[in-house]
């Protein structure tokens, strides 16, 4: 276990400092910068009284944004105003507006706090949306129209033929809401329970989460949780009983928002109503606009003329109808044995998908069909039923079930491996764990029985576990199940949006946020950054992209865009990329290398090993041996080789061109030389000093908490995972060198030092020498192997294990102390000698490759890593 607590003191002060820092920059946003609504190209405005309650505010104004269009040719047309729903705006009624128009002159006003309208409110509630449309009318000098109203504008409509009846004409509900016993949870209490969450949580994301003014243009804001929260719907059967115009009701047969058993009491309650239903959901306002318009456009000429029933014109039967009390007919909370069948069905489905059925068990309380309570003890009960099997049968099949169906569809080889030695290093606290991490509680549960752990005990915890987490997510689905159907329908549209929306803040919250919560997720997210903010972890395109720019230069210099590929004339195109080390290692004195074999890809993998073997067995070598690719670039593909098993493995692994080498022990230092052509000596330009990080074992932490404890192996983590995934549950013994890394590649976690001061004569007549002999070497890094640096500044007991051509790198600029700058400068200086002694070479009569041999070449490769 990590030597500090799972969250310490000073992590939560750290990240309460960072988010009130960015909490309050948010703010200070949004106030420099405000989000002011403005109203639509097509909508006018105009100013109203603002109202609280019912109400009006002395000396205190707010906007309206409105649309007026009328396209026939009558001097007084019927006036038609439409009033929308939430969160959707005015633009909803397009559809009508563009039939209708033609016929009547059509009001659509936005409420305040919508779209174009202004925002900033101290009631939100329908019956105050009703005072302002009175002040609306009042302002555009309309005296009676009829009202359509759409979803919550419907219930907004029948607040207003209550009020101001003398400017009502007739009522048009669309997916109208209205009875509070058929919305919801049909109770005022446990609505406005449900509606006060919502606010709390769209307040919290709008007001407690640094955004930056982001989400001030979003649909679902406060203004739209307000206008529920605020509302009232349990005077509206009243109202709907005392109305006495001419009504028409228009609803979906499958609204799953405002059940279609709304629509057939409000047309039960007002006996003079005309009731159409359409086949569709609480979009018919889009999905059957014709439809609807064509209803419309009857229904008002026949009030016009009318022909339109009213109250007094009812028929008495439906008169007495509307005067029985309400009887419940939908929603009725299942007993008895249908309780104990949907029980049943719940707790099978959780064997299908544990989350969802519980979301699904918590939406079904939410509509009422069944208990908090049965629903949770069904998910409960399959879940301990389903998972304990799941151990069962890693305890008695055994891992040969990870390769039989279903198994293997859900699980590998490699999960088995990990969650096992996860399970024996971490214990119980596992279990808990899972239980919170989608993706991990299959093999996690299914490892324990196949290790063995204790029934009782994996038993004890898991239902631990399940008891915490079951209750929260069933009642979490059951609080907002029924809100999200609310504006399920109204996002369709906007679906994909939503849905890139909900991954990017997923992704952000899973990489950034919820690791912030542990120890190792913290090292983590200091890992990243660390990777993020030292130039020496960044992709090479970013730190080459200046040098390019630089290359072009040197083009037009030399007028010659490939003449570096001219500096190792011996090389092909000069080392560029693709070349064969193998062939390289060749043009060089055989004292200076460790015994090595090509071995060819083409061959059959048992003939490789066989030759492998041989060499050794000629050679006389022991393991460990260096296995790497002929032709591998950043150290992409190089293995230390230390038994004959793994010697088999990786070449059967692999099927393009090894170098088997003898292993050299030692210190490593990358020496990057370059002479002119004519000259007797060359010269050193850099030296890299490479260090291979290793751990200290304690007797306590495991590998994987070493390698997040220390400094600079933390900045490459991942990688290190990676590469001893087999041992990060090990507890190294007290004093144990662990070799971290064992190749001399800073892409594979070397650190690199700045090694200039090991330069001396005598080690540049040593390099001297070794290159001398190598027919066309002039430029490149040589990989060398010494004892000790005493040997390296003498020049003595030189091993060559690797020699790099042009698009070499003098490593030394990776030294943590340099700039990207110092880095940049001396790639540049690098480029400059390659053209120069290239262009030399050239001079010579030395051929030069064609731009367009070495650009094949780069679409070509095998880029391995």
């Amino acid at each position: 276990m990590p030597d500090k607590p799972i969250f310490s003191l000073h992590g939560w002060k750290l990240i309460l400092l960072i988010y009130l820092l960015l909490l309050c920059a948010s703010h200070i946003w949004r106030a420099v910068y405000p989000t002011d609504p403005e109203p639509a190209a097509q909508q006018s405005e105009l100013q109203v009284p603002m109202v609280k309650d019912t109400t009006v505010i002395a000396d205190s104004e707010i906007r309206m944004a409105y649309r007026d269009i009328y396209r026939g040719s009558e001097k007084n047309p019927p006036v038609l105003l439409m009033l929308h729903g939430s969160p959707a705006g005015v633009s909803f009624f397009d559809p009508l507006i563009d039939d209708l128009a033609g016929d009547f002159r059509i009001l659509a006003p936005d409420y305040p706090g919508y779209n174009g309208s202004e925002r900033d409110l101290p009631d939100y509630s329908m019956r105050t949306f009703a005072v302002y449309i009175k002040h609306f009318m009042d302002s555009l000098d309309v005296g009676k129209v009829h009202l359509a109203g759409y979803s919550l504008g419907g219930g907004v409509a029948i607040y207003m033929s209550e009020y101001y009846p003398e400017r009502v004409h007739s009522l048009v509900l669309i997916s109208s809401l209205g009875v509070q016993e058929l919305e919801l949870l049909g109770s005022y209490r446990l609505n406005h329970l449900v509606h006060g969450a919502q606010l709390g949580l769209i307040w919290m994301l709008h007001e407690a989460v640094p955004h930056f003014g982001l989400l001030d243009d979003v649909l679902l804001n406060v203004p739209y949780a307000r206008s529920f929260y605020d509302s009232d719907q349990r005077p509206l059967r009243g109202y709907l009983e005392e109305f006495r115009g001419p009504m028409l009701i228009q609803h979906g047969t499958e609204d799953g928002l405002v059940p279609v058993a709304a629509a057939k009491e409000h047309h039960r309650l007002v006996p003079q109503s005309r009731l159409q239903l359409y086949d569709g959901g609480h979009l018919i306002l889009r999905s059957k606009s014709n439809m609807l318009a064509a209803d419309i456009e009857t229904f008002i000429r026949d009030v016009e003329a009318g022909e339109a029933r009213t109250f007094a014109e009812a028929d008495p039967r439906r008169k007495a109808l509307a005067r029985k009390p309400f009887r419940q007919v939908t929603f009725v909370e299942a007993e008895g044995i249908t309780l104990f069948v949907i029980m049943i069905i719940i707790a099978f489905s959780t064997l299908i998908s544990e989350d969802l059925t519980c979301i699904t068990a918590g939406m079904l309380a939410a509509r009422g069909l069944i208990g908090i309570w049965p629903a949770i003890i069904a998910c409960f009960a399959g879940i301990l039923i389903g998972d304990i099997g799941l151990y069962l049968a890693g305890r008695f099949l055994g891992r040969p079930a990870v390769s039989k169906i279903p198994f293997r569809w859900f699980i590998s080889e490699e999960d088995l491996e990990r969650s096992s030695k996860w399970f024996n290093a971490k214990g119980p606290a596992i279990i808990l764990m899972s239980r919170f991490v989608p993706g991990t509680r299959l093999p996690t549960y299914f490892s324990a029985g196949v290790i063995g752990a204790g029934f009782w005990m994996f038993t004890f915890y898991f239902t631990l576990a399940a008891a915490l987490w079951t209750p929260i997510l069933v009642g979490l689905s059951m609080l907002v199940g029924s809100e999200l159907l609310r504006y399920f329908e109204i996002y369709r549209e906007y679906a994909f949006l939503v849905v890139i929306l909900a991954i990017f803040v997923l992704y952000f919250s899973f990489k950034f946020v919820f690791p912030l919560v542990t120890w190792k997720g913290r090292r983590m997210v200091l890992s990243r950054w660390r990777r993020l903010t030292r130039w020496e972890f960044w992709p090479p395109y970013v730190i080459y992209i200046p040098v390019c720019l630089y290359i072009i230069v040197l083009w037009w210099r030399h007028s010659r865009l490939t003449v570096f590929t001219a500096a190792n004339p011996g090389i092909e195109d000069g080392g560029f990329i693709g070349e064969s080390k193998s062939e390289i290692l060749q043009l060089f004195s055989q004292q200076w290398i460790p015994p090595y074999r090509y071995l060819s890809g083409a061959q059959e993998a048992g003939v490789r090993i066989q030759q492998a073997e041989a060499f050794m067995e000629e050679k006389q070598l022991e393991f460990p041996v260096i296995l790497k690719p002929d032709s591998g670039q950043r150290g992409e593909g190089v293995e230390v080789v230390k038994s004959r098993d793994m010697l088999e493995k990786h070449i059967k692994q692999t099927d393009y061109d090894l170098i088997l080498q003898q292993y050299i022990g030692g210190k490593e230092y990358g020496v990057f030389y370059y002479r002119y052509p004519g000259s007797d000596s060359g010269r050193i330009f850099s030296i890299t000093d490479k260090r291979y990080l290793t751990l200290t074992g304690d007797g306590s932490h495991t590998l994987e908490e070493l390698i997040l404890k220390d400094d600079r192996a933390v900045c490459m983590a991942g990688l290190h995972f990676e590469k001893h995934r087999d041992r990060l549950y090990e507890v190294p013994n007290k004093g144990e060198e662990i070799p971290l890394v064992e190749v001399g590649t800073h892409a594979r976690g070397a650190l690199f030092l700045d090694g200039s001061q090991l330069i001396t004569e005598n080690l540049r007549s040593s390099i001297d020498r070794i290159a001398g002999e190598a027919e066309g070497f002039f430029f490149g890094r040589l990989d060398v192997k010494v004892p000790d640096e005493q040997s390296l500044k003498e020049g003595k007991n030189l091993s060559v294990i690797e020699v790099n051509g042009v698009t070499s790198e003098a490593t030394s600029i990776y030294d943590p102390n340099n700039s990207i700058l110092d880095a940049q400068r001396t790639l540049r200086e690098q480029w400059r000698i390659a053209y120069e002694i290239g262009e030399e070479n050239f001079r010579r009569h030395k051929t030069v490759s064609p731009a367009s041999t070495l650009l094949r070449k780069l679409i070509h490769y095998d880029w391995k890593g």
